[in-house]
């Protein structure tokens, strides 16, 4: 690794690489193209801020790496991040070019040929048709969250950016995960890919999965109580439409609640100066739609509350959940649901999310009894009396005897899930007793 690039861990005060981060420099220098696979969190974007270190020529005034992001969100997150450079190499120019810029502006800026260019698909199509670029000096292209590229759409777009780029540029992909339908793209474009897969679990993201339900009470009700009874640091809170999310927002305010909104109305000033008070930590309340589900990297996020389930497409869940429970930390996403969900968090659960139900009181959060059964008995798995009942041989029966068969069963069956529930009760109690005595003890 050059001096520099140790430099550029210094000022961001890394003590070590991650594990991706280390993986990614071992083979960069193999002059095959990557594919990064790592979840949120595990250091992907300075794992290619500092690949970018060790590639480029900063002497050089010339066009050497472009950085594609998603959302313009990420790109000036990205932007942000890569701005440490600037400290190291004072006279390097690293430039952004999304929409909603001007481009008169953004087109003398280009003349100069930025060594750094971060960019969306769309926009950087529009600046590579000026014709001002000179692409023959590229070196790196960076794919960030190639994942959420598919999900979006921009394949097309990123194929058409690839192919006016020439063989020697070394791609890199990076991405949580690496849709099937990718497979075309990187044949086509990606000579003998190496994949680096992290399996780093410092980094795992540690979320507990809570479900709230919301008893018919309305909406902007039942998300004021989940605020009310956590302390987040920055809680963001997720609804399906643009008119929920300012409808939240709206009544949060009434209550003097300072938060923001993030939907797709916003024109492009507004989201800029949405993002900048919510990196200037004078936000602690955010109210968004799926746009910023994957599209802001906040590590302050402790909590998301998801006011309804993703509706469109329920691997949303995991994007929106990611936003908290990053680099180690402990995280929280609260699902406000009503018996109409079953089967969408039935569809969770078989994903491996484990939930826990809780209520809204007194300022915070209980432990309540589960309102949603997830297993369903089949007859094998039922209660030997009532299969027996329910397993008779076809006999000749007194009048009236079906019917009063039909309800015994129904009523041991009704005491059975009774007493399930009343023992699951007890058993909850009785682990709370035994942690409070067990915090006592370790305060004493």
């Amino acid at each position: 690794m050059k001096d520099k690039t140790f430099e550029l861990l210094k000022i961001n005060n890394f003590e070590h690489l991650t594990q991706v981060q280390e993986d990614v420099l071992n083979v960069l220098n193999k002059d095959r193209d990557l594919i990064v696979l790592a979840p949120t969190g595990t250091g992907k974007t300075h794992a290619f801020l500092l690949s970018i270190m060790e590639r480029i020529d900063f002497s050089k005034n010339e066009l050497q790496a472009i950085i594609l992001s998603p959302t313009r969100e990420l790109a000036m997150q990205t932007f942000d991040f890569s701005k440490k450079i600037l400290d190291i190499y004072p006279d390097s120019f690293i430039d952004l070019a999304i929409g909603g810029m001007e481009n008169s502006k953004l087109k003398n800026k280009m003349v100069k040929q930025p060594q750094i260019l971060i960019s969306t698909p769309g926009k950087l199509l529009d600046v590579f048709s000026w014709g001002i670029l000179r692409l023959d000096t590229m070196k790196l292209l960076i794919i960030d969250e190639m994942d959420m590229m598919f999900d979006y759409g921009f394949v097309d777009e990123i194929d058409n950016i690839a192919s006016q780029l020439l063989d020697r540029v070394q791609f890199m992909l990076l991405s949580a995960t690496l849709p099937n339908g990718l497979d075309v793209f990187i044949k086509k474009y990606l000579h003998n890919p190496i994949t680096v897969e992290s399996s780093e679990t410092s980094f795992a993201p540690k979320i507990e999965h809570i479900l709230i339900h919301k008893r018919h009470r309305d909406l902007n009700e039942v998300v004021l109580d989940v605020l009310t009874s956590i302390n987040p640091s920055v809680v963001i809170t997720f609804a399906n439409t643009k008119k929920q999310v300012s409808e939240i927002a709206e009544y949060l305010r009434s209550y003097g609640m300072d938060c923001v909104e993030i939907h797709g109305d916003l024109s492009d000033r507004e989201r800029k100066q949405v993002v900048t008070r919510i990196r200037s930590q004078h936000i602690r309340y955010i109210v968004a739609t799926d746009l910023a589900a994957r599209g802001i990297d906040l590590p302050e996020i402790s909590h998301v509350v998801n006011a309804n389930l993703p509706a469109h497409d329920l691997s949303f869940y995991t994007h929106r959940a990611g936003r908290t429970g990053r680099t180690g930390r402990d995280g929280y996403c609260i699902s406000l649901v009503s018996d109409e969900d079953q089967k969408t968090v039935e569809r969770l659960v078989k994903q491996n999310i484990v939930f826990s139900f809780r209520r809204t009181g007194k300022n915070t959060l209980i432990d309540t009894r589960p309102f949603f059964t997830f297993t369903k008995r089949s007859k094998g798995q039922m209660d030997p009396e009532i299969s027996k009942k329910l397993s008779r041989k076809n006999v000749e029966v007194k009048p009236g005897y079906k019917k009063k068969h039909k309800a015994l069963v129904e009523k041991q069956m009704k005491q059975k899930r009774r007493k399930m529930i009343q023992d699951d009760i007890r058993r909850q109690k009785k682990d709370r007793a035994i942690k409070r005595q067990r915090d006592l003890f370790d305060r004493e």
